[in-house]
């Protein structure tokens, strides 16, 4: 064993000793935390503040870009697509469509896809710095113009951007009101009028071509100038009000009469306020209501005073005449309806001509006037009483006693009827006489024609009548009071084929009115076209209720001369089948010749039987145009005249007519009807010859729609 000493450990210090070391590294542990503290306390500091001024830089362009409606976008190569925030449309924030690539072209208006797409495509191939382009896209409220501008934020290794970002507006408010400027630059450059733009202190800022071309001033001689200078207007300025009215403008050539309008156009945004002056000639209309003026007072058929120089004429005699007689023949030709029916309004208007070269030179003293249509007001001479009245009728009888030539009639034949008063005996005023003459020259006519009848009191009571007539049926054409019966028609084994409406008119004062009396009346004074069109509505609705029934068949309705000129007739016929449901070849259009004396009604006709209507020429024979209307109009049936029907059994003549008319109208495949048959006799031969419809009262006579509608399902 060894004697070696083992080694010495080392003392251990102090307690005290310890403690100090301890505490001197917890004191560095302490200040080297608080050191860190203070240092991560600073970095925390510098870390909120830059977010907070991220925050308020970002709120700040947030705010910015919505005060100028813009949003931000952003375009990555990664994606290929755009993303937008923050557009807003009317304060609305709208949401930008979720595509890319070919699905977001197709949103781009066609007109704007070329011009985005190349913009676009020189920007990533580096040849444009900064994109800036506008198109109309279609977003949720609809299609809009936007406006997009940017640039790149980073590039590839070849330059080539592979992230934009930039702005986007919507500029549609813009856009349309640029395209409003420029329609109202482009129309205050080209329209007709002649404008003028002054402003608050009168004088002109700007004029367009037609001013020029109507002034003889060039746009550059006129700015500047006071208004003033070129035309005298009204100064309304002050009221901030507009003014309409006529003036003379000084041109270069001289004076030229305009028509002006001043429109005050109010200032806005800093703006001052302005007037327009709209100014067009007026030259030629000035020139025109002088003839008129001078053409008032007469009648431009016959050169004859019209109605309005009679009644002037008048007034001044009876203001003259101090009580001095005179008398006032009233005339109207007999027949004269039938010129115009046969040979057309063209011979009416020659034989009104003729009329008044003859009645100037049978009486040249006398006052000479047209009232209107084929009616003459003769004024004798001041003086004048019974005895010169008597002689000049004898005149004027005898004057119209010679034949007329129209035509290839060189010797048609027209009497007058003639009406007479005697100033002041029948009356002071002008109204009254007329009044009265026009009643005695009715009589006149009712009494036999070709002759005068002097007012007498009772004559009055027959003018009232028809005034009270005339008076009740304008009434009751507006409120309907009209009622519609059917007469049925059948044909060849006595089965029904249809029915034509008619119409009635009772009244509470006269009973039951003849149509023979109303009717003449309704065309004389315009209810014929209420009349006529209660008629359609009432023929439509009964043909509705035959097809509910299950028997359809036409309703046959009469059309008056003055329903076809009438310019809306199409659209009315059309409206009735329409307002009851039913086709328009439910009604059949009956039309006499008299209606298709005026040409114009040729192309209505065409177009009526288009639209499916069947077309009827009624009264058949009695005018010399019958065969002419066949060839040329687009009829289906022709209804042969009862004056025929009544004659056949005893006139040959007649029954050579039928005959000849059946054949036509088989060789034109047109159906035919017989009108007005009576006797079993007349059926048989009519039947025999090959007519197709029969109608009469061997069938039956009017009667009420629903007692036809009973009989006919009773059967």
């Amino acid at each position: 064993m060894s004697d070696q000493v083992p080694p010495t450990e080392p003392m251990p210090l102090p307690l005290s000793d310890e403690a100090v070391v301890l505490s001197r590294r917890l004191e560095r542990e302490r200040l080297a935390r608080k050191s860190a503290e203070a240092l991560l306390m600073n970095k925390s500091r510098e870390l909120f503040d830059a977010l907070q001024q991220a925050r308020e830089s970002e709120h700040r362009l947030q705010m910015a870009l919505w005060a100028s409606g813009e949003g931000i976008w952003e375009w990555s190569a990664q994606a290929e697509r755009f993303e937008v925030h923050g557009l807003f449309i009317d304060g609305v924030e709208v949401a930008w469509p979720d595509v890319g690539g070919r699905a977001f072209i197709d949103l781009v208006h066609p007109d704007d896809r070329d011009s985005m797409t190349l913009a676009w495509r020189l920007h990533l191939a580096g040849a444009r710095e900064d994109v800036d382009m506008a198109y109309r896209i279609q977003l949720a409220p609809g299609e809009r113009w936007v406006r997009v501008r940017g640039r790149a934020l980073e590039r590839d290794d070849l330059g080539r951007p592979v992230r934009v970002a930039g702005t986007i507006k919507d500029i549609t408010a813009q856009r349309e009101s640029e395209q409003s400027l420029h329609l109202l630059a482009t129309a205050f450059a080209s329209t007709h009028d002649a404008l003028l733009v002054v402003d608050d202190e009168g004088r002109v800022v700007e004029a367009n071509k037609a001013f020029s071309q109507l002034s003889g001033y060039t746009p550059w001689q006129v700015r500047g100038e006071l208004l003033s200078r070129f035309i005298g207007l009204p100064d309304t300025s002050s009221e901030g009000s507009g003014w309409r009215g006529e003036a003379r403008l000084r041109a270069q050539p001289g004076e030229v009469p305009v028509a002006a309008t001043v429109t005050f156009v109010a200032g806005h945004a800093g703006q001052s306020a302005c007037r327009i002056v709209s100014m067009h000639d007026i030259s030629e209309r000035l020139k025109a209501e002088t003839l008129l003026a001078r053409q008032a007072l007469q009648d431009s058929l016959t050169e004859l005073p019209n109605r309005a120089a009679i009644q002037k004429h008048l007034e001044e005699r009876l203001h003259q005449s101090s009580g001095d007689s005179f008398g006032l023949l009233f005339m109207d030709l007999d027949g004269f309806k039938s010129i115009n029916d046969s040979f057309g309004h063209g011979a009416g208007d020659m034989v009104l001509q003729e009329v008044a070269r003859r009645l100037t030179r049978a009486l040249p003293e006398a006052f000479i006037g047209r009232w209107g249509g084929d009616e003459f007001v003769l004024v004798l001479a001041p003086g004048s009483g019974d005895f010169e009245v008597r002689q000049s009728a004898q005149v004027l009888l005898a004057t119209m006693a010679s034949p007329f030539g129209v035509g290839y009639a060189q010797d048609m034949m027209m009497s007058p009827s003639i009406g007479a008063v005697l100033h002041p005996h029948d009356g002071i005023d002008a109204q009254t006489l007329l009044r009265k003459a026009d009643a005695a020259m009715y009589t006149a006519k009712e009494q036999g024609k070709n002759c005068l009848r002097m007012y007498e009191p009772q004559i009055e009571e027959g003018a009232m009548r028809r005034v009270r007539l005339q008076s009740l049926l304008r009434i009751d054409a507006e409120r309907s009071g009209f009622s519609f019966v059917v007469q049925p028609k059948v044909d060849a084994q006595r089965q029904p084929q249809g029915a034509e409406l008619l119409v009635r008119w009772s009244t509470r004062d006269f009973g039951v009115v003849s149509p023979a009396e109303f009717i003449p009346m309704a065309e004389q004074t315009g209810a014929i076209e209420l009349l006529g069109r209660q008629a359609l509505h009432s023929a439509a609705r009964l043909a509705a209720e035959l097809g509910r029934r299950g028997r359809a068949m036409p309703v046959a309705v009469n059309l008056s001369p003055k329903q076809l000129l009438n310019p809306s007739f199409e659209r009315i016929a059309l409206h009735a089948c329409q307002r009851h449901g039913v086709l328009p070849s439910a009604l059949e259009l009956e039309l006499t010749e008299s209606a298709l004396t005026e040409s114009a009604v040729y192309p209505l006709l065409g177009r009526l039987r288009r639209h499916g209507f069947s077309l009827a020429l009624d009264d058949f024979g009695t005018g010399y145009s019958s065969l002419s209307h066949l060839l040329k109009l687009p009829f289906q049936k022709v209804k042969i005249d009862r004056a025929f029907v009544a004659e056949a059994l005893n006139n040959n003549k007649a029954l050579v007519v039928i005959r000849g008319t059946l054949d036509i109208c088989r060789g034109l495949g047109l159906r035919t009807v017989a009108e007005g048959v009576e006797t079993d006799e007349q059926f048989e031969l009519l039947r025999s010859l090959g007519v197709d419809e029969f109608q009469g009262y061997l069938f039956d006579r009017p009667m009420p729609q629903d007692d036809w509608l009973a009989q006919l399902f009773t059967c």
